[in-house]
């Protein structure tokens, strides 16, 4: 974009010059600048007041020319109204450098854009004329997960709809001859108003099970009122001759919460969250082979919420993830929000107590690495149990290196007395449903990756394609298939290559293809492994699980 602004500013200085030569002995006026918004704010456009906003939009570009003419076909642009409406600025107001930062910050975090550029021009009379230059990131994706043991997932999302902005997402499973569809919808400007929607219906042979939230959008962190009404529901009866295996499932968890800021400090946003949530559980399993909680789980309980959330306000810039990138904005600091529910279980005429939270830090190393970590846990407490409790944690360590990048992280997760409804451990391993597809329930789960990366092929300094080697160690503990009594232990050492999309935004997780085999492996036959997914990169998916987004 180099060569864009100046030929912008050549532009504006030859109009100027023009404009001189016609009108005889008039006074020539001041030569037009203009500058880029990128980590560090523009002085120039501090004390000024805002005049035109245009937004200049572009559509999806490929490696070569020809796929990205073809791709025009398939994609429709993004409308302008997507952009005009993550806005918090307009002509006339005085130039606040938080309202323009947050509004690029959006922009960003929608994933819809490949690049998004803010450019300010002033002619000398104290106004700054902002031009937003955005470029369509492709947005129809897909994922694909395959191994020798018959266990396959594959799925399909179009997050930019006719250019809308909406998302809708289709995904089919099989495991062990099981099969489970979902559909998921995602509207983030509900009817053009400040609230966000979504939607999932996952169906499965013996029921289904739906989900729906609307809340509103973060504009900023100096939001005062914040909302969000979650509900979901599941409903599952069968009875499967060949296994013994009997299935009566009816749940449903409604939650209606209130976020108040009460502090605002230079480095971080406290508030406090306050509302009321239900849930009722009704749930029988019964099943030859054993399990890690109750067979029977009954809850029915209404409780008021209350909690404490903190958000950081500090930012670093990084500017190694792809070559000659412009410094991108990465937040920084400890974060975190928990919430805490007691009420009366009917059930069982006694007091029970809910426990949802999530914390979280990211910092940078040095100018080339940026560690983050992350500890969620949940849980009821009732008596001296524990039912349908986690306990999760996950590090990530990623360093610039020659010509790519060095990535290594870790995952840990417990859990205790679960529901009979829990089929999936939700630690960050993409390879951890291929090791061992039978079983679906571990009570303990650890996950270790290395990777280095190497640049493959650069497209001015936004994206690039990496190759990538990479080893994992997978470790499930006390996991039961559903057949066998006794629970049993599996361990993996899986290699293999790869292949990445890598953006220069640390919001944007790389599209990834793997292909892996076990080379040592305890429990469970060698085997080869192919995906194409998308996992969590830096500071994705940071919230406690009750806010947790249906799709």
């Amino acid at each position: 974009m180099r060569p864009l602004l100046a030929a912008l500013t050549l532009s504006a200085t030859a109009a100027s010059t023009i404009a001189g030569q016609v009108v005889a002995g008039a006074k020539q006026p001041a030569a037009c600048t203009a500058d880029t918004l990128d980590a560090a704010f523009p002085r120039s456009w501090l004390g000024t007041t805002v005049g035109q906003v245009t937004v200049k939009a572009r559509n999806v570009e490929a490696p070569f020319k020809i796929v990205t003419t073809a791709a025009r076909y398939v994609h429709r642009a993004t409308q302008l109204n997507v952009a005009l409406n993550e806005l918090s600025f307009a002509p006339g107001d005085r130039m606040d450098s938080l309202a323009v930062e947050e509004s690029i910050r959006r922009l960003r975090a929608t994933s819809l854009y490949s690049e998004v550029m803010l450019v300010g021009t002033q002619c000398g009379d104290g106004v700054t004329d902002l031009t937003l230059w955005t470029r369509d990131a492709w947005s129809l994706r897909g994922g694909l997960r395959l191994a020798e043991a018959g266990t396959s997932r594959a799925s399909l999302s179009e997050v930019n709809v006719l250019g809308t902005g909406r998302a809708i997402s289709v995904s089919g499973e099989n495991v062990n001859g099981r099969n489970a569809f979902s559909l998921s919808l995602v509207d983030p400007h509900l009817f053009d108003t400040r609230f966000r929607a979504a939607a999932l219906l996952r169906t499965f042979s013996d029921g289904r099970a739906w989900a729906w939230g609307v809340r509103t959008r973060e504009l900023s962190d100096r939001d005062v009122w914040r909302v969000a009404l979650t509900s979901s529901q599941e409903r599952r009866l069968g009875y499967d001759s060949t296994t013994s295996t009997h299935v009566d499932i009816t749940k449903r968890a409604d939650a209606f919460t209130v976020s108040r800021l009460v502090m605002l400090t230079p480095t971080a946003a406290y508030t406090v969250v306050g509302g009321v949530e239900h849930e009722l559980a009704d749930e029988t399993v019964t099943q030859p082979g054993g399990s890690l909680g109750k067979d029977v789980v009954k809850r029915n309980f209404t409780a008021p919420l209350l909690g404490l959330s903190r958000r950081s306000r500090r930012f670093g810039a990084i500017d190694w993830l792809v070559p000659g990138q412009a410094p991108a904005e990465l937040r920084e600091g400890l974060e975190g929000e928990f919430v805490l529910g007691v009420g009366h279980e009917l059930y069982q005429d006694m007091r029970i107590t809910h426990l949802d939270g999530w914390a979280g830090i990211t910092e940078l190393l040095g100018p080339h690495m940026v560690f983050t970590g992350d500890v969620w846990s949940s849980g009821y407490w009732s008596s001296d149990s524990v039912s349908n409790g986690t306990l999760r944690a996950s590090l990530a360590l990623f360093r610039k290196a020659m010509r790519g990048l060095w990535i290594f992280r870790g995952a840990w997760e417990r859990i205790y007395n679960p529901d009979p409804d829990v089929f999936a451990l939700s630690t960050v391993d993409p390879l951890l449903r291929l090791l061992a597809p039978a079983s679906r329930l571990a009570e303990r789960a650890l996950s270790l990756t290395a990777e280095r990366s190497l640049h493959l092929y650069a497209r001015e300094g936004r994206w690039v394609i990496d190759g990538a080697l990479w080893a994992a160690l997978s470790d499930r503990e006390r996991s039961f298939n559903g057949m066998t009594m006794d629970p049993s232990n599996y361990r993996a050492m899986i290699i293999g290559i790869g292949l990445r999309q890598i953006r220069d935004q640390p919001t944007q997780a790389p599209i990834r293809l793997d292909i892996g085999r076990a080379v040592w492996r305890s429990g469970l036959p060698s085997r080869w492994i192919v995906s194409l997914s998308t996992i969590p990169w830096i500071n994705a998916g940071r919230s406690r699980d009750g806010l947790r987004e249906a799709r």
